[in-house]
């Protein structure tokens, strides 16, 4: 099919970019700083889970959308400005190959350094006295990597829709800058705002409630939903199974719509 000879060369691509190696070194180094650095001392246990989560809020949903964004803000736009995807589209392939499979081939190569930044603090866990739980340790790599083609799916949208790189690129920071540093900032001083009463009077929710649906539209506040309820056994459990469900649909979203944006507006791009 089209879309996967556009997918399979893209991967190729991208695994070759020095950006994407220099981004994998530097997200195996300080995962595995943090995995040597929490390793328990001789005579006490840690559970593997712990040091997941530990990680989960801190670096994995700090660089994994920022290696993301780097690798494909230019996936359809680079071309478009070089020319090449001229030449592209006069093979048998439609604008829609074009936009899912750069989707799918640069999806596949953010899987990379997110499998190869695990696999060194896997055997630093799993020596010593520590409760490694592979399954729990593998189901976090792949949800990883999930997040990683949700930011790529984003990254894309924007390439598809944008005339220049620039454009590309300034959409592409600017939400990134949403999504991570300025919602870090602004979680915690929110929450407690809305929780102790505030928020718009005339909003049909209360302010605990708008800050739910606040951290479920942010994608980076969805995973760490998904993936802390993973980590903690309690997946699509419990009380708290309908949110659960909400932020895997939010995340869902994310993946879709972005790149049927991108291929709306490009569609209709005179090349």
């Amino acid at each position: 099919m089209s879309w996967e000879a556009i997918a399979r060369k893209d991967f190729e691509d991208a695994v070759r970019s020095r950006w994407l190696l220099a981004l994998t070194a530097l997200f195996v180094l300080l995962i595995s700083a943090v995995a040597y650095i929490v390793r328990p001392a001789p005579g006490q246990t840690f559970s593997s889970n712990a040091i997941l989560g530990l990680v989960n809020g801190t670096l994995v949903t700090t660089l994994v959308p920022l290696i993301a964004l780097i690798i494909a803000y230019g996936a359809i736009v680079g071309e478009r400005e070089s020319g090449s995807l001229k030449l592209l589209l006069s093979l048998p392939h439609s604008r829609a190959d074009v936009v899912f499979g750069k989707v799918l081939g640069r999806s596949a190569a953010i899987t990379l350094p997110v499998v190869v930044g695990f696999i060194v603090p896997a055997l630093l866990l799993a020596i010593g006295p520590l409760q490694f739980d592979a399954g729990s340790y593998v189901g976090y790599t792949l949800l990883t990597a999930f997040l990683g083609a949700v930011f790529v799916a984003i990254a894309v949208g924007f390439s598809a829709a944008m005339s220049s790189q620039r454009l590309a690129i300034a959409g592409a920071i600017a939400l990134y800058l949403l999504f991570v540093p300025l919602w870090g900032a602004a979680q915690f001083p929110l929450q407690l705002y809305l929780v102790l009463g505030g928020g718009p009077e005339w909003l049909p929710i209360a302010g605990e409630q708008l800050f739910r649906v606040l951290r479920l539209v942010n994608p980076t506040g969805s995973f760490k939903i998904v993936s802390g309820a993973f980590l903690n056994g309690g997946l699509f459990s419990g009380e708290n199974a309908s949110f659960h469900a909400a932020a895997a649909a939010v995340l869902l979203g994310w993946l879709s719509l972005p790149p049927l944006l991108g291929l709306w507006s490009f569609e209709r791009a005179d090349l």
